[in-house]
């Protein structure tokens, strides 16, 4: 067997036995005295913080790989409810918005989004946000989700494009991978991408361009 399968296979099982280890700590957190509770919460969080990681781990080594995601019709509120639900275990009392029609629909690999939202919604988080809201539009044939947070915003040396991250330790994959993730929907010349901004009243919002078809 070739090792990149293997190694692939290997992430793939991690990813399954913390989605079991998961579902199990929910299980017991719910058959456990309210006042334990403080005990295994932050247990269950850090289980959904390395979940998370590891499916961000999945999503490079697959990309790396020019593994297939294929595209396919999906809404964006659906995608953003989704996601919300796999990090609100891991930031409770973060405030989570999904302004997105229901009837909104796309064109793109929900998974992958999926992905690129997660991360989003992390770096918002880590950046002391306490607060995102999450909308999205069809503009000029582009499906344009944004993420924005109440948090300091970006520095100016990263929307001039000079560094990637001034968090302390931060590595700036993050947008990175949110980048990649946009830029494998294409549609003829039009290729997804992201814009990093601060808005007006404060907090910082990062746009997803998907090509609309």
């Amino acid at each position: 067997m070739k090792f990149d399968y293997m190694v692939g296979a290997v992430i793939h099982d991690l990813k399954n036995q913390l989605s079991t280890l998961l579902a199990c700590e929910q299980e017991a957190l719910s058959q456990i005295p309210e006042r334990y509770h403080h005990v295994l919460k932050p247990v269950l969080q850090n289980t959904n913080r390395l979940q998370n990681d590891t499916l961000q781990m999945m999503t490079l080594f697959r990309m790396e790989k020019e593994r297939d995601y294929p595209l396919d019709d999906a809404w964006p509120h659906d995608t953003v409810l989704d996601a919300i639900a796999s990090i609100q275990i891991q930031f409770p009392n973060i405030k989570f918005t999904n302004d997105i029609s229901e009837e909104l629909q796309g064109f793109y690999n929900d998974d992958l989004l999926h992905m690129a939202l997660i991360t989003l919604m992390t770096n918002s988080a880590q950046a002391g946000a306490t607060a995102l809201r999450l909308t999205a539009t069809i503009d000029n044939a582009w499906l344009i989700i944004r993420v924005e947070d109440n948090g300091h915003g970006f520095d100016q040396s990263v929307l001039n494009g000079d560094t990637i991250t001034t968090k302390v330790g931060g590595s700036g994959l993050g947008l990175y991978l949110v980048g990649e993730i946009a830029r494998h929907h294409k549609f003829g010349e039009q290729v997804g991408k992201i814009s990093c901004s601060n808005l007006p009243k404060g907090g910082a919002e990062v746009s997803i361009h998907i090509p609309h078809y």
